[in-house]
């Protein structure tokens, strides 16, 4: 999904005609992402939308009647390639619906059989059954986060800009060497395995923080070979005990454990992820829980988040860490190794509320 408000759509596209591939990344396979066209049957046209996305040895299309993950799908068509076209296989298609399709005057989705074809510009195909008509869609392009490449403010602290690595260290053993590797282009890239050993290694800040504004962007693997949490998963864990999911969740849902998701705990209002290949955004605003004297919290921890620009969390409670452990008035920023190769850069956090 990609929404920015529409007053705002003549700076995006200037902005993306101005980054390079370099900047803003591409996604590696020419039919994922975003579909828009018509529908036409029984001589009329309703607007038609599409998310396809990649897995293994299959592409799963699913046509909406809007470009929201989280409406009900029309129908889930599998496709294959053939001849350099990604083809619909309608023995693979299954309803999701019974909504109608073709202007509402027939049939529904059920027992309607889909056929059709892809390049990487156009989606073209037709339906019979209790319907018949056709269908025509564009790739709609991704457009950048509006705070993609944002400059760090003054006052804040760089994290991560280019090779230096000086604020960051194991998370396991502060003298333990990092083994994350610095990309040609500057990124930092998780490095899960070393001589063929798996040697899980998360980062952490050499600071503590207690409430702050942070800025990070990362990019994800393209993994079609995986499923669920396999895909390029990663996460941002704040104070070391709240994580937000990293993780290639483009087109689904958007759960709580997807991408945008605060980890098992809440889901995001919206699922604002892109695909893998492209420079995707955070933005957080973060506020340590509370305690009193005696080490008794008196209020969560609190977060806002943007992610790509969206507001998907707005100033939520964290009433427990994400994966167990003991709460703290103060911690590290951590980011994790999930075992994929997950890259960021530009990261930087200005602290807030805190005395001199």
């Amino acid at each position: 999904m990609n929404r920015h408000p529409a007053g705002t759509l003549a700076l995006f596209l200037f902005f993306a005609s101005t980054l390079s591939a370099a900047d803003f990344g591409t996604v590696p396979d020419p039919y994922v992402g975003n579909w828009s066209g018509t529908l036409s049957a029984h001589g009329r046209e309703e607007p038609i939308h599409a998310t396809i996305i990649a897995y293994k040895s299959r592409y799963e299309i699913t046509l909406r009647t809007e470009p929201n993950p989280r409406k009900e799908a029309l129908v889930i068509l599998g496709g294959t390639i053939h001849a350099n076209q990604l083809l619909l296989d309608p023995a693979l298609s299954r309803p999701q619906s019974q909504g109608r399709v073709g202007s509402g005057r027939s049939a529904a989705a059920e027992g309607v059989r889909w056929q059709g074809q892809a390049n990487s510009q156009d989606l073209t195909g037709t339906f019979a059954g209790p319907a018949t008509g056709s269908f025509a869609l564009k790739k709609i392009p991704l457009l950048p986060s509006p705070t993609l490449g944002a400059e760090a403010p003054a006052g804040a602290e760089v994290l991560l800009a280019g090779s230096n690595l000086n604020a960051w260290e194991s998370r396991r053993a502060s003298a333990e060497p990092i083994q994350w590797s610095i990309t040609k282009s500057g990124a930092l890239e998780v490095v899960s395995e070393s001589a063929g050993i798996r040697n899980k290694q998360d980062l952490k800040t050499k600071g503590s923080f207690v409430d702050y504004r942070l800025h990070l962007e990362f990019k994800l693997a393209h993994k079609p070979e995986a499923t669920g949490q396999g895909r390029s998963n990663s996460g941002v864990i704040h104070l070391g005990q709240y994580e937000t999911q990293i993780l290639d969740s483009f087109g689904l849902y958007g759960r709580d454990n997807d991408c945008g998701g605060i980890y098992k705990i809440r889901e995001p209002d919206s699922n604002a992820a892109y695909p893998a290949g492209l420079w995707q955004t955070y933005d957080f605003d973060f506020t340590a829980p509370r305690f009193d004297a005696a080490g008794t919290k008196t209020a969560d921890a609190r977060i806002t988040v943007r992610l790509n620009g969206i507001l998907v969390h707005r100033d939520v409670a964290i009433p427990k860490p994400t994966a167990g452990g003991k709460e703290t008035a103060r911690g590290p920023i951590v980011l994790q190794d999930h075992g994929n190769p997950v890259q960021f850069r530009n990261i930087w956090v200005v602290r807030m509320n805190e005395k001199e």
